[in-house]
């Protein structure tokens, strides 16, 4: 946003930014067995449910996109409602429609093993640049975050989505533009290990919950290379997230500790 690019950035922290030393980094996935996490939830889901852990099944595929819709600026007291070509409006509607779009089981085939794909959609930046409080807006960027438990179903909402932009601009007399900034394919978690999880839960004497994670997460990247299955940690205050109230309990961490343990000590003894 102020211009600096990530060389630039890297550079002022000590790094060359240079590709071949990021290469040089680079590890042997073959020299390790997996790779296992324990993140807090970021969620409400363990805690309306009352358990401190949940062992997750799979992290949510996505898509982000940039989009702008340009109509025109023109005279807010004096254009009538049924002339006008409203930018902001067309994004609303469309707002709205991902809404309903994303909260219905989308037709789509695959799944993860523990139930019906499940779809989220998210307008989180909506900007009118120059805007004013007596024009109609003529130009609305924002972006789209699109995400789900299986590849499948976040294509198809994609899909929707975006066909569904196209209809409102051409009914409305609109023009638009889309850039696509980022695609994660969903990483369903290694049986094997999303098994070893289990076990360590059932250990502590506690219900074995799965679920899938709506949120990114390193592991999606690992997932590229090895086996990777994830814990999940109780959040308080409703389970909410990117917020200042985010916060555990330190009964719950150390639930997760002894979980990590006892999933250590069951590959040492293998």
């Amino acid at each position: 946003a102020d211009g600096v690019s990530m060389r630039e950035a890297m550079r002022a922290a000590g790094l060359p930014a240079m590709l071949p030393a990021i290469a040089a980094l680079q590890r042997d996935p073959a020299r390790y067995l997996g790779f296992v996490e324990v993140h807090i939830e970021q969620g409400p889901v363990l805690n309306e449910l009352d358990l401190p852990l949940g062992v997750v099944t799979s992290i949510n595929g996505g898509v982000r996109y940039q989009c702008e819709v340009v109509g025109m600026a023109s005279h807010a007291g004096t254009t009538p409602m049924g002339r006008r070509r409203d930018a902001a409006v067309a994004v609303a509607e469309l707002a709205l429609y991902i809404e309903k779009r994303a909260a219905r089981v989308p037709d789509v085939a695959g799944s993860d093993l523990n139930g019906p794909a499940v779809t989220v959609g998210t307008v989180g930046m909506l900007n009118v640049p120059n805007g004013s409080i007596n024009v109609v807006p003529g130009r609305c960027l924002f972006s789209l975050d699109l995400r789900a438990t299986t590849n499948a179903a976040r294509d198809a909402l994609a899909a929707d989505v975006l066909a569904e932009l196209k209809a409102i601009c051409q009914r409305r007399g609109l023009q638009h533009k889309v850039e696509e900034t980022m695609r994660a394919s969903a990483a369903p978690s290694a049986p094997a290990w999303q098994q070893r999880w289990e076990r360590a839960v059932e250990a502590l004497g506690l219900p074995v919950f799965r679920m899938p994670s709506g949120a990114g997460h390193d592991a999606m990247k690992l997932h590229e290379v090895m086996p990777q299955a994830m814990l999940f940690l109780r959040g308080l205050n409703a389970g909410i997230s990117h917020n200042p109230l985010e916060s555990i309990t330190n009964d719950d961490t150390e639930l997760s500790v002894r979980a990590f343990q006892h999933l250590l000590e069951e590959l040492a003894a293998a």
